[in-house]
């Protein structure tokens, strides 16, 4: 199938493979956008009525609209194939997160709790009930959010009477409800039964009913209660076992009666763990070779949190956005050119620290959200942009987009056709490194170099295959960096047009990089994981982390104070140049994805539901504004006439008003 097309849609990769059919990474020719579309196996295909039900049931599905539902867009038919057409979600699912890293902590899990109930209930009141909750068919993106899969599509799958079992695993058996087993008509408390068994596995790190055959297991949904898991696991108290137990109850009259109801106490419990360390602003401090103790936050409930002393390093960072314009580039001479531009001005678009001017007019446009939006013509992610001038810039994104404007941003043009192979790769930052050369990083090792004066594209050859992430250059040097997938960091010493591969002690996902000086860096990226540099990015060494979730960003505004931000709406603070870290109120779950400070007290945060985080107090405390898009924002850059440019989903670029 791979490399063939059904529809309009060409079958990149196999994502997965179920009872009910296999998962095709696919393109939509149509649209330019990647999709998720899942071909129906040939049994579900010999039943007339099912097939007409399941069309049915596709269209009204593809009506649900949830930040935490995996929307369907419909579904295809040709040569007795049978597709559903889905969102494409780049990450992991919650069982495979739960397989990696054993179990996870208390309040990690009552967090992606709270997002599966928001978007159970939603389904819900518009009269979905899922039938197939279970950690396989949640997925967490890039971002952090949990997104729930198939909705209402195992309920036409399911819709004959008796058992059955999908997948290698025992698979539904294993989150089934009572009444389920019994083969009665699945209810809203079905599915919260199974969310209450998914949850106790987040904990625990096994299925509660995972006990031998199929009959065993449905033996034990009807009659066995599963261990109280405050007698499992450390730092649980009654409240979870209480919370689990109304989940998980045989009979629904002692069930929670709605997601409302089980969202209250998830709310609660996550209020009590959070309360505490907003009260006390409390250090977390490491000694040398010590871990972290962790401090309960009541008799009961404890936050799980480790801290960590970043040692040795004092941060500073200084940028200020002035791109030289050059005139009647002569080619012949282009090399000379492109390292005088590279030596006369800043280049790293993304470690700015030196004041912007006119402050209140910015902070003008963030409060009222009077953006202008650009015309972009296109609905894929933007992730970054990047300028060589006033008028001139480049911005890329998922789906092959690349993109240019001549005009300071008002609109945008295309620089990679639909036909060409380049729109299959995703590209997540561009970097100027001179007028003439564009650089460009994307996924499966793809980098590229964009010449403006030839409109030529070249592969740069580089020792990595993986998906590429941030690139960074040291100011007024040749030497540059890129983050990626799998632990990947690449250096560059010629203004990148050659690069090697760095080792970096760690296979986690890598997203940005940052240095404080021309020695002194770090590399934030996944599962909290923190590199750091004191020989100019030629070593570097793992951190203890101070979180589990996801950093995305990170920024100092002097060698003193600095933040870092990311998933779960998480914020931290240093005022000691990282030797501590302090979790500040944020005021949102949203996965953060940009930290910017205009000033020595004023920055703002980006938010991936399109709200924006202000502080006028050096990040020490933070307002949430609405940007006016729901879509997610991705970046944020400012052009050398000090404008602010914010990049997000659906081919949004957002600036502020001349």
């Amino acid at each position: 199938m791979i490399g063939s097309r059904i529809g309009h849609y060409k079958i990149i990769d196999v994502l997965g493979e179920g009872g009910m059919g296999i998962v095709y990474k696919a393109f939509d020719v149509k649209l330019e956008r990647y999709v998720a579309l899942k071909i129906l196996n040939s049994q579900a295909l010999n039943t007339p009525q099912f097939v007409e039900r399941f069309k049915r049931e596709a269209k009204n599905q593809a009506k649900l609209n949830h930040p935490n539902i995996v929307p369907v867009y419909g579904f295809t038919e040709e040569d007795n194939l049978l597709g559903i057409v889905m969102e494409y979600v780049e990450g992991e699912t919650l069982d495979q997160l739960i397989e990696r890293k054993g179990r996870l902590n208390l309040l990690e899990s009552l967090k992606i709790l709270q997002q599966i109930l928001r978007g159970t209930g939603y389904a819900h009141s518009k009269g979905f009930v899922h039938r197939d909750i279970k950690p396989s068919n949640i997925i967490l993106n890039l971002e952090g959010e949990a997104k729930i899969m198939d909705f209402g599509i195992s309920k036409s799958l399911s819709d004959t009477k008796g058992i059955t079992r999908m997948g290698t695993k025992l698979g539904t058996v294993l989150y089934m409800s009572p009444e389920q087993i019994k083969a009665l008509e699945p209810t809203q408390q079905s599915d919260i039964y199974s969310i209450g068994i998914t949850f106790y596995e987040m904990l625990s790190g096994k299925n509660p009913f995972d006990i031998g055959t199929d009959y065993q297991i449905m033996e034990a949904h009807l009659k066995m209660n599963p261990p109280r898991l405050s007698t499992m696991v450390g730092n649980l108290g009654n409240e979870v076992d209480e919370v689990l137990s109304s989940a998980m109850h045989k009979s629904t009259k002692k069930r929670y009666q709605s997601t409302e109801q089980f969202l209250a106490d998830v709310e609660r419990l996550i209020e009590i763990l959070e309360a505490p360390l907003e009260k006390r602003k409390s250090k977390v401090r490491t000694k040398a070779g010590q871990k972290n103790k962790t401090s309960p936050v009541n008799s009961k409930l404890s936050t799980q949190y480790n801290g960590t002393k970043i040692s040795g390093l004092r941060f500073y960072i200084f940028a200020f956005f002035f791109i030289v314009m050059f005139t009647g580039l002569i080619l012949f001479i282009y090399d000379a050119i492109a390292g005088y531009w590279q030596n006369t001005s800043d280049t790293g678009k993304k470690n700015s620290s030196s004041e912007i001017s006119n402050y209140s007019a910015h902070l003008n446009t963030i409060l009222n959200g009077k953006w202008n939006v650009a015309a972009t013509e296109t609905k894929a992610q933007i992730n970054a942009l990047a300028f060589t001038d006033d008028s001139i810039a480049f911005a890329c994104g998922l789906n092959g987009t690349f993109l240019k404007t001549t005009n300071g941003g008002a609109s945008w043009i295309s620089l990679i056709d639909t036909a060409d192979e380049k729109s299959s790769i995703n590209f997540y930052d561009v970097q100027a490194v001179s007028p003439a050369v564009i650089l460009i990083a994307g996924d499966s090792g793809n980098l590229l170099s964009y010449n403006p004066f030839l409109n030529e594209f070249e592969k740069i050859n580089i020792p990595s295959g993986e998906s590429l992430f941030d690139i960074y250059f040291l100011k007024n040097t040749g030497t540059g960096f890129i983050a990626g997938a799998n632990g990947n960091i690449l250096k560059s010493q010629d203004y990148g047009k050659t690069w090697q591969r760095i080792v970096s002690s760690t296979q986690q996902l890598l997203y940005e990089i940052n240095f404080a000086d021309q020695n002194n860096g770090f590399i934030a990226g996944w599962n909290g994981i923190v590199l750091k540099t004191t020989d100019r990015g030629n070593t570097w060494q793992k951190v203890e982390k101070f979180t589990d979730k996801y950093l995305r960003s990170i920024f100092f505004l002097d060698e003193e104070n600095g933040l870092t931000a990311g998933g779960g709406g998480e914020i931290f603070r240093s005022d000691d140049g990282g030797e501590t870290w302090e979790l500040i109120k944020s005021g949102t779950i949203s996965g953060l994805s940009k930290i910017y400070f205009f000033d020595s007290s004023n920055g703002i945060i980006l938010g991936s539901k399109g709200e924006i985080l202000i502080s006028e107090d050096a990040g020490e405390s933070w307002k949430n504004i609405s940007s006016g898009q729901f879509a997610g924002l991705t970046n944020l850059t400012i052009s050398p006439s000090q404008k602010i440019f914010l990049t997000g989903q659906n081919g949004v670029i957002l600036s502020e008003p001349d």
